[in-house]
């Protein structure tokens, strides 16, 4: 045991553990930062790739591998890293031109399409990252429904509901139209071929 130990280390430009940024599930584009390999428990080998920038959590950076395929892989591997090479941006003309030599300038600083899930540490559920092509992130991003409080639900919150505007009611009680109203002084208008002078005198009202 040494009390009396001295050691050089350099902390700046990263953040303290457990204070990392919490992104929940969603349709990303971010930035492969770092790429390398390393080996697995089974002694196979696999590409680790570090990506960062995610919309709305530009800070956040999330780590996932995919194996490297040899002579006995199976299609399903391929289909990943496929869709892993579509996912930055390389197109069908370049990934079926037969073998591929890659290294890492191929993977970093190139633009990223994934889908992700949060883990649960405390349960040793990992995060499950996704790296998807182009039209299959637009289409799965088109019909996921991202929670209200992440960035991308408030992003892409409905627009408020707005009221139908209020009609103006029709008045039932319209003024009656009076009877009198072609009358002389309120009274009936006379019959055609007699005078008021007559009219009044039939009614016994003086001139």
């Amino acid at each position: 045991m040494d009390k009396n130990f001295i050691i050089n280390i350099n902390l700046a430009g990263v953040d303290a553990a457990g204070g990392g940024v919490n992104i929940p599930e969603g349709y990303y584009k971010g930035t492969v930062v770092d790429a390398y390999q390393a080996t697995n428990k089974n002694g196979g080998t696999r590409i680790v790739f570090k990506l960062s920038g995610f919309e709305g959590y530009a800070s956040a950076v999330r780590t996932t591998s995919i194996t490297i395929p040899n002579a006995n892989t199976k299609d399903g591997l391929r289909t990943v890293w496929r869709a892993a090479m579509e996912s930055m941006g390389y197109d069908g003309a370049q990934l079926d031109s037969g073998p591929l030599q890659l290294n890492r300038d191929i993977f970093v600083n190139r633009p990223i399409h994934v889908h992700y899930v949060p883990g649960d540490r405390d349960q040793n559920i990992y995060d499950e990252i996704k790296m998807l092509s182009p039209s299959a992130w637009a289409s799965g991003k088109a019909a996921f429904k991202a929670p209200a409080t992440s960035a991308l639900g408030a992003t892409h919150a409905a627009p408020p509901i707005q009221a139908p505007p209020i009609q103006a009611p029709v008045n039932p009680l319209q003024a009656p139209v009076n009877p009198l109203q072609n009358g002389m002084g309120g009274l009936p208008a006379a019959p055609a071929g007699q005078t008021p002078s007559a009219l009044r005198n039939m009614l016994g009202i003086p001139s």
